[in-house]
């Protein structure tokens, strides 16, 4: 390679990179500017036409759902599960799952409800 064509490639390489600056830069105002511009997004406000029915309880709860349902934790509910004391549970897979029910039955015969 010549003196030339080693001179020629050293400046394409600089163009290169003062192109590559540029366009960074370009891109930093550019979203400059739209952060200026933007305006808060309108969202309308829906309101329904019906009063929706009350939820109903679900029938089958995980041990959250059966903990806040019993105002205990949930290692308390876990534990009363390996221990076999307190509500019913059913494994599905290896889900496990109590019915409202259960969990009633459970609470109503506790001794110190009555």
């Amino acid at each position: 390679m010549d003196p030339n064509q080693a001179k020629i490639i050293e400046l394409l390489r600089e163009v290169h990179l003062i192109a590559f600056k540029e366009i960074e830069r370009l891109n930093l105002r550019i979203a400059e500017l739209e952060s200026q511009n933007r305006q808060p997004a309108q969202v309308p406000i829906l309101r329904p036409t019906v009063n929706p029915a009350p939820a109903s309880p679900p029938t089958m709860m995980n041990k959250i759902q059966v903990a806040e349902y019993l105002n205990m934790s949930v290692s308390t509910v876990r534990q009363w599960r390996w221990i076999r004391k307190g509500p019913k549970f059913l494994k599905i897979g290896r889900a496990i799952r109590y019915r409202r029910t259960d969990a009633e039955t459970w609470l109503n015969s506790c001794p110190g409800l009555r």
